[in-house]
């Protein structure tokens, strides 16, 4: 019996424990490749003023079949209208359908203080 109990101890050691359970990663950073084709206007989920700029957040697709290409900014005295661009590079092969959350930080002239951030996109 004792022996039973001492297995059982000695078992119970030798099995791992769980794995900690990890935070879901953030957003994949990126930034923009020029001459890629075909771009297309992207919306974007969320864009959230930092320092003297952007950090907008959208879906998007596996790189290279689908990247940031260009991103073009409007300032007015009340409103900053961000438009992302996405297309795809030349000869990027086979392209798997999974979406992946990005970010980019978009630089601004001025800090967006009390002004309204519009997605162009929409």
């Amino acid at each position: 019996m004792r022996l039973l109990v001492v297995a059982a101890a000695v078992a119970a050691l030798l099995v791992p424990a769980a794995a900690p359970a990890q935070a879901a990663p953030g957003p994949k950073v990126v930034k923009v490749q020029k001459g890629a084709l075909s771009p297309k206007k992207v919306k974007w989920l969320t864009a959230k003023p930092h320092m003297r700029g952007v950090r907008v957040v959208w879906w998007s697709g596996v790189e290279p079949c689908t990247v940031l290409t260009k991103v073009t900014v409007k300032e007015t005295r009340k409103t900053v209208r961000i438009t992302l661009y996405e297309g795809s590079v030349k000869d990027a092969g086979m392209c798997v359908a999974m979406a992946i959350k990005k970010a980019t930080y978009v630089k601004l002239k001025k800090p967006v203080g009390k002004r309204v951030i519009l997605d162009g996109a929409r």
